[in-house]
């Protein structure tokens, strides 16, 4: 009996191991059919939350078949994806992507940025509309240092539209939210947009990272969490439906040690917690970090008697040289401390979704998003900061 008990045991716990085995190993398909034999060899490239930046991504070659391309990645990357790219393998160092547009609501919208439904085989049908050029495209030479450059996107026109997630980035690519703009006399009807993209597909794996990236770019998180209402069950228990929820939980600055940019010693981020403190994220190969510190500059002019503030770096130690070269060039006087190989705890913890990025902590603790770059919240720190007796 005991024998047979032992068994069964041993049965199950390799039929649950094969299990996961056959979860771990899941393959997703995308066929993509252009009605062109244009290419000699396309790649799709998949880019992830737990990427260290944004130049980063993972590629997988794609199988042509007459004037279909079939690609093959796996299923456990799809969770924390950011955006799918289809691009030309070539040496050439102007990129050529593959970029879809659709007519919706009598305007053309498209995106080279994809993303497609999690499924065993998504076919996605099209026919060539156009080439773009798009000039000033940041890139990343091998020692990490930035350039840039232009970008071709090949764009194609959907002749079907099975692809509900395909089609919700697609439409998303027309929002001030996607597109980082800060400053605009739209915003309310920009946000009800927002809502209401959200509403018609409330599955859309996308839009559950698009609205965790532009958490900041709200004026409240009352407006954030009306848009998280309006997802699904599963999609606010996805990856990045929990982290907005964390957001919308997390009101106070939790501090963290780091080493000091200057002094190589451990450091905390806030070292009086008693002052107002601005913490900005930033790294060196990031164009719109390098674009705001004449902002930041005059900030730290105006307010550093009652206003404490903390640069954070997200790079790499590829690139910590080039750190260090830009805090020397552009004589920065506030502080700076070094993630290295704690950037994605960092950016988990503090809940962030690009660079640059800021949190405003006040004196106690009590912490929110701000961005330098919008006059109104830029006005809104000063009269904070200055009000203070």
């Amino acid at each position: 009996m005991m024998t047979k008990k032992i068994l069964l045991l041993i049965f199950l716990l390799f039929s649950s191991f094969i299990m996961y085995s056959q979860q771990e190993n899941k393959m997703n398909v995308i066929r993509v059919n252009l009605g062109t034999t244009h290419y000699n060899k396309l790649i799709l490239r998949i880019l992830c939350d737990d990427s260290p930046n944004p130049f980063y991504s993972t590629s997988f070659n794609g199988f042509q078949s007459g004037n279909s391309w079939t690609f093959t990645y796996p299923d456990n990357l799809y969770d924390k994806n950011i955006q799918f790219v289809i691009q030309e393998d070539t040496a050439i160092d102007t990129p050529r992507y593959v970029g879809f547009k659709y007519i919706c609501n009598n305007d053309t919208v498209g995106s080279a940025g994809l993303s497609f439904a999690r499924k065993d085989t998504t076919i996605i049908n099209a026919v060539y509309l156009q080439t773009d050029t798009f000039p000033n495209i940041p890139k990343q030479d091998k020692n990490g240092k930035t350039y840039f450059t232009k970008r071709l996107t090949d764009s194609y026109l959907l002749t079907s539209y099975q692809d509900k997630e395909l089609l919700s980035i697609l439409e998303a690519s027309s929002s001030i939210f996607y597109c980082f703009k800060v400053d605009s006399s739209k915003y309310d009807s920009e946000r009800n947009k927002f809502i209401n993209l959200v509403k018609k597909y409330p599955d859309s794996h996308f839009l559950t990272r698009m609205l965790d990236y532009a958490l900041y770019m709200f004026k409240t998180k009352g407006e954030v969490q009306k848009i998280y209402d309006c997802f699904s069950p599963d999609n606010k228990n996805s990856y990045f439906g929990k982290k907005i929820k964390l957001y919308l939980s997390d009101n106070y600055f939790k501090n963290s040690i780091l080493k000091s940019g200057k002094t190589g010693k451990s450091e905390a981020i806030v070292t009086d917690s008693t002052k107002y403190n601005l913490i900005i994220f930033s790294a060196s190969w990031c164009a719109p970090c390098i674009a705001e510190i004449p902002t930041l500059k005059k900030v730290y002019k105006d307010l550093s008697n009652k206003l404490d503030m903390t640069y954070v770096s997200i790079d790499e130690t590829e690139t910590e040289d080039e750190w260090e070269r830009l805090m020397k060039k552009e004589d920065i006087p506030w502080r700076n401390v070094l993630a290295e190989e704690y950037i994605n705890y960092i950016r988990e913890k503090y809940h962030i979704p690009g660079v640059p990025y800021c949190l405003f902590v006040h004196p106690g603790g009590f912490m929110e998003p701000i961005d330098v770059r919008d006059t109104a919240k830029l006005n809104y720190l000063y009269k904070t900061v200055q009000e203070e007796k």
